[in-house]
């Protein structure tokens, strides 16, 4: 047999790997991204897509990735894990997720200037990086060293009071859902209050929310993620704070189905990963349509669950998940549409389906900062 390992190096959570095993690989290092390479990528994304869209703005593509490299060195730097800020862990996945951001705008509708382009990039940047920090002085940190930092490359580009409320989203137009700049927090707050009457009127259980400014944002937030790929959310407070609600106001938001399992006095590792079947099956036979899966720390009947949420984050599939009847349940299911993208041997059927699951089952954890539980799950489990 041939064995392929990978660790991370030892800190964090890691323990050191001893040279009694190490001795019986090859090893093979792979250093972290340097910046000059970080920028080359990200420039060419952003600057290829401006040249087709917005051919008159693609002179800022350079100076915007720029100042984003700057900032996310800056940040693995100076806002490093602690204790109470164990969430703290930042990777290339953040400025790539970021530059996704930028390029879900409606172009016609948003993207019409240089001040734009720098209130989306401003905007999606705060998304991805600030909404991680959890008090004010880090956020306050994190707004002047934005602005410094786009300010060097772009002088007199922003001043941290003109984004610290910046509000992007698709919900100010129920039929074609363009991503656009929001002008005010009271437009939000009557659009979400229609949506709010249409849950309550749709929905047998009824949910009461007072819209105020916190809430607003967060809910902004939310569908924000939910409408991406892969748009997975940890949201992080103490029970009572509202997290499910506005999980659920997203999802129905995106026209979601939200699924939440059932605790019982037998449910255990077999029921929750029938549950995940019957999710991963829902998404297929729905054609790839979005399914919200809300999961909190209260239903954590077994560590294990985490294991099977995390190898999904992470792969998107769970080991030895389907019996091979199931397999081929699920192989005829996805057959006529993976054909359609070119896939038509049985593996790579199965690795559509496993894409599929990854970019539209979202999951959305909301587990309480209080006590250990919420440290030693981020460190068991590093794809949280």
């Amino acid at each position: 047999s041939q064995w392929i390992a990978a660790c991370g190096p030892p800190g964090g959570g890691r323990m050191v790997v001893t040279p009694r095993l190490i001795r019986h690989f090859c090893m093979m290092w792979t250093p972290a991204l340097a910046a000059e390479s970080m920028s080359r990528i990200l420039s060419s994304v952003l600057g290829g897509w401006l040249g087709v869209v917005r051919p008159a703005l693609q002179e800022f593509a350079e100076p915007i990735v720029k100042a984003t490299v700057d900032m996310f060195f800056t940040i693995q730097q100076d806002l490093l894990p602690t204790p109470v800020k164990c969430h703290y862990t930042f990777n290339l996945r953040d400025p790539a997720k970021m530059l996704q951001g930028i390029l879900m705008v409606n172009v016609k509708l948003a993207l019409n200037s240089k001040e734009d382009l720098i209130n989306l990039f401003l905007h999606e940047t705060c998304r991805q990086f600030r909404d991680r920090l959890i008090d004010d002085t880090d956020r306050e940190w994190f707004n002047k060293e934005l602005s410094a930092k786009l300010n060097k490359e772009m002088p007199k580009a922003s001043d941290p009071d003109k984004f610290r409320d910046i509000i992007f989203g698709d919900f100010l137009d129920r039929g074609e859902r363009p991503y656009q700049s929001v002008d005010s927090e009271a437009t939000c707050i009557g659009i979400f209050q229609e949506w709010l009457d249409d849950y309550n009127t749709t929905n047998p259980t009824k949910m009461n929310i007072v819209f105020f400014r916190d809430c607003v944002y967060h809910v902004a937030r939310a569908t924000r993620t939910v409408r991406q790929p892969r748009g997975n959310m940890l949201l992080v407070g103490v029970s009572g704070v509202g997290r499910k609600c506005v999980a659920r106001i997203a999802a129905h938001m995106a026209d979601y189905q939200c699924y939440s399992i059932e605790i019982t006095r037998t449910y255990g590792p077999n029921e929750f990963k029938e549950d995940i079947k019957a999710m991963m099956l829902g998404v297929a036979k729905s054609g790839g349509k979005g399914m919200m899966f809300l999961f909190s720390d209260t239903q954590i009947v077994k560590e294990s669950f985490l294991e099977d949420v995390n190898n999904i984050l992470n792969t998107g599939e769970v080991p030895n998940l389907f019996a091979p009847d199931e397999l081929e349940q699920v192989i005829g299911l996805m057959r006529p549409i993976a054909k359609q993208h070119g896939k038509e041997t049985k593996d790579g059927i199965w690795q559509y389906f496993v894409q599929v699951i990854r970019e539209n089952l979202h999951i959305i954890l909301a587990f309480s900062p209080i006590g250990d539980g919420f440290r030693g799950r981020c460190r068991q489990f590093p794809s949280i």
